[in-house]
């Protein structure tokens, strides 16, 4: 019976050692929260219905609203944030949760500082990054130009080309 308890208690201390000293691999996928977001970043944002009409809603500056999709209505973009409420892109953007610690360099290489840009992709002129600075980001935007910003205060945005080293961290 000792031998049996105490063969067991073994059994179950490998297995936990095992366990606990075991790597996982994470990858960004799973460190980011899915889905879409649009943040408003008119001071008043009207919502329409699927038809394009007014309704009785409006959302405030710097809101942050879950998109289920982007549709196309009478040739304008809209984020769908409820049901029959759609908010125009021309009121807001649309952004992905992305959580992790970047370092930042010119694209040439340089140590010139680096350009920051606002959600709109307008580069600031009252701000730059020193290179090789890191910076810890949480939001991604992706316009037409199929290159993605990453956030680093508000509405401040680093092109992913100056970025040159990223680290993601998870608690598992």
């Amino acid at each position: 019976m000792k031998k049996t308890i105490l063969l067991l208690a073994c059994a179950l201390l490998g297995t936990v050692a095992t366990a606990a000293s075991s790597v996982t691999d994470v990858n960004a996928q799973s460190v980011t929260q899915k889905g879409t977001y649009a943040q408003v970043s008119s001071d008043v944002a009207q919502v329409y219905d699927k038809d394009g009409n007014k309704t009785d809603v409006a959302l405030d500056k710097n809101s942050t609203w879950q998109v289920a999709k982007t549709q196309s209505i009478n040739g304008s973009d809209y984020y769908q944030v409820s049901t029959n409420g759609f908010l125009s892109t021309k009121d807001s953007f649309a952004y992905k949760n992305r959580r992790m610690t970047i370092k930042v360099q010119s694209l040439d290489g340089s140590d010139k500082n680096v350009n920051v840009y606002d959600h709109n992709l307008v580069q600031r002129n009252d701000i730059q990054l020193a290179p090789n600075s890191k910076w810890a980001t949480d939001t991604e935007i992706n316009y037409s130009n199929g290159v993605p910003f990453l956030r680093v205060a508000p509405d401040q945005y680093v092109a992913m080309y100056d970025v040159v080293e990223q680290s993601f961290s998870a608690t598992i």
